[in-house]
C-alpha cells in the first residue's frame, strides 16, 4: 500500500479483532469518529483501506474503478482459505454482489421493475395485515421478545410473499437466512448446507412456477428467463434471488430491531413520531441513518491506481467503506450522533449508492414505516424490559433479542 499523508497511519479499523462482535464501543468509535482513509485487516486478516467519511464513501460507491471483484481473480481465494467448498463458493460467488459492469447492469434491470417504489406501495395493505395479525398474537405475552417475534417473522414473509416462497420453507429459510448474514464471518459448517439448501429450495421454486406461474417474483423471473434466455441465467436467477431473500431479510430485521430499540431509548423522538408532526418517511431515514442497519459495504477493489483523500490506492488492493460512519461524518450531519427525526434534511448512505444501491432499499422503508407506525400505535405504553445496556447493539453481530414490556 502506498500512503500519500501520515493520516493514513493513525488507527487500523481490525475487523478480524473479535471486539467489533463483543464490544459495542469498538463499532462506535468508528460510527462516530469518521476520518481520513486509513489502514486495516479484513476478517480474514488481509490488508484493506477502509473509508469512513461521507464524501469518500460516495465517491468509491460511485467510481467504476473500484470493482467487486479484484482484477483477475474473485472472492474464491478467500473463501476458500476460510474452509467454504468449492460448490459453496462458486454459488456465494455469482450474485449481483459480485458482478461489475454489463452482467451487473443486465441481471439489475431485469428485477428493478418489480422493486420500484409504485410497486413497492402496493404491498403496503399486505405489510399491514402481517404487522397487525404479529401484534395481535403478542397481546398476551407478559415479555415478548421483539426481534424473534416481531421483526424476523415479519421480515421474512414479507420477502417470501413477494418472491413467492412457500409458506412450508419459511421458517427454514429464516434460518439459512440469519446463516448467510454472517457471511463475513461464515462457520463452515453451518454456512456451506445453508447455502445448498437454499440453491435446492429455490431451483424447485423455480421448476414449479414454470409448471404453474403465480403473481410474484420468482414467476417473473422465470418468464423473463424463458422468454429470452440469453438475458438469465438459471444459475443467475437462483442467486439473485437467494440475494433477495437474505437481504430483505436481515437488513429488515436490524431495521426494526435497532429503530425500535433507539426510540424507546429517546422518549422524546418517540413522543414527536407518534405526535404526528413529522411524516414516517422522514423518520425512518433518520432511524437508518442513526443506526446503519447495514454497517458497511463488500468490498470493493482498485482496477487501476485511485487517488482518494491523499492516497494512492493500487491495482488489487481492497477498499473497506463503513456506512455506519459515514452517516455519523460531522461534515455533512448537524450533531451526527443525536437521534433527531426532526433533521431537515437526511442524505444518508444507509441502503449504499451508485451501481450497487440496495434493490430492496424501497420495500425496506416502506417495512419500516409500517412496523414502527403499527407497534407504537397497538402499544404506546412499550418499554425495554431489561436494562439498555444489557442488549446494546455490537457493530458486526446482529441485535440478540429485545424484550419488552408492552403496557
Amino acid at each position: 500500500m502506498t500512503a500519500g499523508s501520515t493520516s493514513s497511519q493513525e488507527t487500523e479499523f481490525d475487523l478480524s479483532d473479535t471486539a467489533f462482535i463483543t464490544d459495542p464501543a469498538a463499532g462506535h468509535r468508528w460510527m462516530s469518529a469518521p476520518r481520513p482513509i486509513c489502514r486495516g485487516r479484513f476478517a480474514d486478516g488481509t490488508p484493506i483501506w477502509v473509508v469512513t467519511r461521507h464524501e469518500d464513501v460516495r465517491a468509491v460507491l460511485s467510481d467504476a474503478r473500484f470493482t467487486s471483484r479484484p482484477p483477475g481473480d474473485s472472492h474464491v481465494r478467500s473463501m476458500l482459505s476460510r474452509g467454504i467448498p468449492q460448490d459453496v463458493v462458486e454459488m456465494f460467488d455469482s450474485t449481483l454482489l459480485t458482478m461489475d459492469g454489463a452482467d451487473h447492469s443486465r441481471v439489475r434491470r431485469l428485477v428493478t421493475p418489480a422493486l420500484s417504489a409504485r410497486r413497492m406501495r402496493r404491498l403496503e395493505p399486505a405489510v399491514e395485515r402481517i404487522a397487525h395479525g404479529l401484534l395481535e398474537e403478542l397481546a398476551a405475552e407478559p415479555e415478548p421478545d421483539l426481534i424473534d417475534r416481531y421483526a424476523h417473522p415479519l421480515a421474512i414473509s414479507v420477502i417470501c410473499d413477494l418472491l413467492g416462497v412457500d409458506e412450508g420453507y419459511r421458517e427454514q429459510w429464516r434460518t439459512w437466512s440469519e446463516t448467510l448474514a454472517a457471511a463475513l464471518r461464515p462457520d463452515p459448517e453451518q454456512f456451506a448446507p445453508a447455502v445448498r439448501g437454499m440453491a435446492a429450495i429455490t431451483r424447485e421454486l423455480v421448476e414449479a412456477r414454470r409448471v404453474e406461474p403465480r403473481d410474484d417474483l420468482i414467476s417473473e423471473l422465470v418468464r423473463v428467463r424463458d422468454t429470452d434466455g440469453d438475458r438469465l441465467s438459471d444459475d443467475e436467477l437462483v442467486a439473485l434471488a437467494m440475494v433477495l431473500v437474505q437481504a430483505g431479510h436481515d437488513t429488515v430485521r436490524n431495521l426494526i430491531a435497532l429503530g425500535v430499540f433507539a426510540l424507546l431509548r429517546h422518549p422524546r423522538q418517540l413522543a414527536l413520531m407518534r405526535s404526528g408532526q413529522l411524516p414516517i418517511s422522514a423518520v425512518v431515514a433518520e432511524l437508518v441513518r442513526h443506526t446503519a442497519p447495514v454497517k458497511h459495504t463488500f468490498r470493493r477493489f482498485a482496477a487501476e491506481p485511485v487517488h482518494l483523500d491523499g492516497v494512492t490506492v493500487q491495482p488489487g488492493e481492497a477498499v473497506q467503506v463503513v456506512l455506519a460512519a459515514a452517516n455519523r461524518d460531522p461534515g455533512q450531519f448537524d450533531d451526527p450522533g443525536e437521534l433527531d427525526l426532526a433533521r431537515p434534511t437526511c442524505p444518508h448512505l444507509g441502503f449504499g449508492h451508485g451501481a450497487h444501491f440496495c434493490l430492496g432499499a424501497n420495500l425496506a422503508q416502506i417495512e419500516g414505516e409500517v412496523a414502527l407506525t403499527a407497534l407504537f400505535d397497538r402499544f404506546p405504553e412499550v418499554r425495554l424490559a431489561v436494562p439498555a445496556e444489557e442488549i446494546e447493539p455490537r457493530f458486526l453481530a446482529p441485535m440478540p433479542r429485545l424484550p419488552v414490556h408492552l403496557s
